[in-house]
């Protein structure tokens, strides 16, 4: 919530293994790094999940996203973005991201109840070129460039020293076809275990208004891990 200006790094990992009747094996690892200094804020975070079961693959999807924040005020800065995607289970073979937009923090640097806890609200704005390569079973390869308007609004609860809550709400649409829309959802909690060691849990939600042929338009995802912050 209130960092001083340097790196911070951290690592979640979450490994779950079934033997017997059913062999399932699933392995999901996330790595970011956040650099602050002066009025900027700039982080890298790489998100990779695979899963077997019975010694076939059924989960396979990577995540590498680059962020640059620049506040202007403490209410309002600009922020650019790249991010480069795959994820077979919706078919999704490459997806590359290029945009930016604006913050806008209503609440100033942080609002802070009588018990302590603090809490902080983000409104982002923007727009980003979209380049999509879908393998579609019907259709087969189908490749697309669009420009989307791209919009969040997100909120950090830092409850007491020891737990802390994160919700971000993504609302991307094309604004040549209004039906061709997405809603993410994340949301977490973590206890916060030892100094460095946090025990979290967390909840994707993934809407797709216009999915690929055989693909269903939602996809919600639960998740518990640790996190190692150093």
């Amino acid at each position: 919530m209130e960092l001083d200006l340097g790196w911070y790094n951290s690592i979640t990992l979450n490994l779950t293994s079934h033997s017997g009747n059913t062999d399932l094996l699933t392995l999901r690892a996330k790595l970011r790094s956040d650099y602050l200094v002066g009025k900027s804020h700039t982080f890298v975070m790489a998100n990779f999940q695979q899963g077997k079961k019975d010694g076939k693959s059924f989960i396979d999807k990577g995540l590498i996203h680059l962020r640059s924040v620049q506040s202007v005020s403490q209410s309002v800065a600009v922020e650019a973005f790249v991010q480069k995607q795959f994820d077979d289970f919706i078919l999704l073979q490459d997806r590359n991201l290029a945009g930016g937009g604006i913050r806008i923090v209503p609440l100033g640097q942080r609002a802070k109840s009588e018990n302590g806890a603090t809490f902080r609200l983000f409104i982002g704005v923007g727009a980003m070129w979209e380049n999509e390569v879908i393998n579609d079973s019907q259709k087969g390869e189908i490749e697309t460039d669009i420009v989307r308007s791209t919009n969040y609004i997100s909120g950090a609860w830092q409850i007491n020293e020891w737990l802390a809550s994160t919700t971000t709400n993504y609302y991307q649409f094309n604004p040549k076809s209004y039906s061709d829309f997405r809603i993410l959802f994340e949301g977490s909690i973590g206890f916060r275990l030892t100094k460095r060691l946090t025990f979290s849990m967390q909840l994707n939600f993934r809407y797709d208004n216009e999915p690929p042929t055989d693909v269903e338009k939602h996809d919600l995802e639960i998740i518990n891990g640790f996190n190692y912050a150093f």
